[in-house]
């Protein structure tokens, strides 16, 4: 009995430091992604009719980032908030092509 409560607690800091060395990571990718979008666009790096492009697939990459390591969409027991944010960009997607037609 004693030994499994070993484990246990000794598996504890080592969960601890994934989560913190995951979310140091992700930080950094979004942070490097925000360096490359602001170069891109203050250098004229990438021609003017791939900027909103590039800078959309870089953004949607940070979305998902996000998501996924701070709001924990990972982890076992977020279908429903997996749901809504589905439905929210279904919905916003309606909406948009909706208001452009109407344009």
């Amino acid at each position: 009995m004693q030994t499994s409560t070993q484990t246990t607690t000794s598996q504890q800091p080592s969960k601890k430091q994934d989560g913190v060395s995951k979310h140091l990571l992700s930080f950094a990718v979004m942070i490097v992604l925000t360096a490359i979008a602001f170069a891109a666009v203050g250098l004229k790096i990438i021609p003017t009719h791939l900027v909103i492009p590039v800078l959309l697939v870089m953004a949607a990459i940070q979305v998902f980032l996000q998501l996924f390591t701070f709001m924990h969409l990972d982890q076992k027991g977020s279908f429903f908030p997996i749901l809504f944010i589905c439905a929210g960009i279904f919905v916003a997607i309606v909406s948009a092509v909706g208001i452009f037609m109407l344009l």
